[in-house]
């Protein structure tokens, strides 16, 4: 009985995950250089994995992120990152339109069929705005402007 439930929940786990395809720019300010790259983001669960096309890959998994490249692990402790585990947070609230988190760190506005994310208190020390657009489910891009003058823009290619 054991092996069909387990055979069963293999069978359905890609049903459970959602991925899509992306392109990514960010900056930063400390190397005053733009860096670009392109992966796919899995939402499987409480993890969020992206996979870089240079083979590098970040597991997001709430409360640690994990970074492997060339056969290296890195462990951090998002406890000790508060902007790193916003930015999975936020980008998670926003693609499956998670209202209730994104009200409790932002006050929302829609210009024009972009959504404009001023950060509330509690996040203002790490965020300075959010921009987004969706049509439909695709999230058409997100751009977030860090208050360390780092930004990220980020767009969907499926």
């Amino acid at each position: 009985m054991f092996r069909i439930v387990f055979a069963f929940l293999l069978a359905i786990m890609p049903l459970l995950s959602q991925t899509i395809h992306f392109y990514e720019e960010k900056y930063y300010d400390a190397l005053g250089k733009t860096f670009d790259k392109k992966g796919k983001i899995t939402f499987a669960g409480e993890k969020i994995q992206i996979v870089y096309d240079d083979n590098t890959t970040v597991t997001y998994t709430g409360d640690f992120l994990y970074m492997q490249k060339e056969g290296k692990t890195k462990k951090l402790d998002l406890s000790k990152k508060p902007a790193a585990k916003m930015f999975f947070l936020l980008f998670e609230a926003i693609y499956f339109d998670k209202q209730k988190v994104l009200k409790s760190y932002f006050i929302s506005q829609n210009l024009k069929g972009i959504i404009v994310l001023t950060p509330r208190e509690n996040v203002s020390r790490y965020i300075n705005i959010v921009r987004y657009k969706k049509i439909k489910n695709k999230l058409e891009f997100l751009e977030i402007k860090l208050t360390n003058k780092d930004w990220v823009h980020i767009e969907e290619l499926d």
